[in-house]
């Protein structure tokens, strides 16, 4: 149960502002390794949603199958894809700071959703032979 809610708190972060109104949905998947631009236009499918949502994907399926590097490799990739928003973020607002306090229920949630995912890695039973 706590790797679909893991899951779900990756997804629901999708749909939520992280910063200024902005959500991940508007951020596409290459500004994340080139820096953010100003005039961004994506689709949803192209947008750090799609990052996002293959984290949770691959934390159910290893759910399913009671994979512990499965479910360390979707908190990783949902990691690495907050890690990468902020650095980038942070390089945009330059000189200006980016102040912990001005994240937003978004950015939030998907901190929350890695936590309880790496959570359910380890109190994830081992598989029966």
């Amino acid at each position: 149960m706590l790797a679909l809610a893991g899951a779900a708190g990756l997804v629901l972060s999708s749909f939520q502002p992280w910063y200024a109104k902005s959500d991940p949905r508007s951020v596409p998947v290459a500004d994340l390794f080139r820096g953010m631009s100003p005039t961004r236009t994506t689709s949803t499918g192209m947008s750090m949603f799609l990052l996002l949502a293959i984290a949770a994907a691959i934390a159910v399926l290893a759910l399913l199958v009671r994979s512990r590097p499965g479910l360390l490799l979707a908190g990783v990739v949902a990691v690495v894809t907050g890690v990468l928003w902020v650095y980038q973020k942070g390089r945009e607002l330059s000189p200006l700071s980016l102040d912990i306090g001005d994240l937003e229920n978004g950015f939030w949630n998907a901190c929350g959703g890695v936590l309880v995912i790496l959570l359910a890695l380890a109190v994830l039973p081992p598989k029966r032979s």
